[in-house]
């Protein structure tokens, strides 16, 4: 079993494959929910009914009534932390080019947002439920979700029209054929009319390698990119850019891979640092016990 496993790589004295083992234990506080987007909405409105804090994986439900389930959930319980890991709003470089627009660097108005992203394939060597979109797979649902996160969070504006076009390309590998074929989408090409009259063009290809991540704000009086954990920045007429920012993320760090882009693990680790701060002075949690459930497997460590 992969949770006996993690259990025992982790020194975790519990390890079920049932999620009501998890959420009924009494000496656990938060549960992290990381398993297939299709049963984050029904777990996280189960865990904070029973009183548990909430740190879900996004996307945080594959339809609008299951975000909105969560949405009245955490706010019948406000005492309790109930957050999504969208953890981009939280790199260095993003907080500083929400700061700049607002500080009018663009200019009066913003009138273009371009996100490109390219990296390796998403699925794994086995069928699992990211070869599946019904289970919440591909690269809108995993990477596209953190990308309409950080428009909200630069306080662009509502969407008012969206076109999308999802691609599979790979329908088949070398382990994952016959009965069972890939819905995933690979490539997510799509446009966004914002109600201030920003245009917004998202393009996500999985299907290269590495991880790459660009995001350009366009203005009256200039641009801003952010790529990677870099921001730069020039004024219309100038000859060079300006530096902002500087990637640091896998400096950062300090650790081994953990199997996320650099980048987004680097803003993960920076989510929960504040969210657990911003909690503490709330009076919200003081944490010894936490529950893990990943994919059907959960573990618990007791302190």
């Amino acid at each position: 079993m992969e949770a006996e496993a993690a259990a025992q790589a982790l020194n975790i004295p519990f390890h079920t494959s049932r999620v009501d083992d998890v959420l009924l234990r009494k000496d656990v506080g938060l549960v992290v929910i990381l398993c297939p987007p299709n049963l984050h909405s029904q777990i996280a409105v189960k865990a904070l009914g029973i009183g548990k804090h909430v740190l879900c994986g996004v996307p945080g439900g594959l339809s609008q009534g299951e975000c909105l389930r969560m949405v009245q959930a955490a706010q019948y319980y406000p005492t309790l932390m109930a957050v999504l890991a969208y953890s981009l709003r939280f790199l260095p470089n993003m907080v500083t080019m929400k700061d700049m627009i607002s500080r009018g660097y663009l200019g009066e108005s913003v009138n273009l947002v371009d996100v490109r992203i390219s990296c390796s394939s998403l699925l794994d060597t086995k069928y699992t439920w990211c070869c599946d979109s019904g289970m919440g797979g591909g690269v809108l649902s995993l990477l596209g979700s953190h990308v309409i996160d950080l428009l909200t969070f630069l306080q662009l504006g509502r969407v008012l029209r969206v076109h999308a076009t999802l691609v599979t390309l790979t329908k088949t590998t070398d382990n994952i054929r016959g009965i069972r074929q890939i819905t995933a989408d690979d490539v997510a090409v799509l446009q966004l009319h914002l109600v201030a009259g920003t245009f917004v063009t998202i393009t996500i290809n999985a299907s290269l390698s590495g991880f790459m991540q660009e995001v350009t704000v366009c203005g009256t009086a200039g641009h801003l990119t952010a790529r990677q954990g870099d921001l730069r920045g020039r004024k219309n007429g100038a000859t060079k850019d300006e530096v902002f920012n500087l990637d640091v993320s896998e400096n950062e760090l300090g650790q081994q891979s953990s199997g996320l882009p650099s980048l987004h693990a680097a803003g993960l680790v920076r989510m929960v640092g504040e969210e657990m701060r911003r909690s503490t002075m709330l009076g919200r949690v003081e944490l010894k016990n936490i529950s893990v459930s990943s994919g059907s497997n959960s573990s618990v460590k007791s302190e």
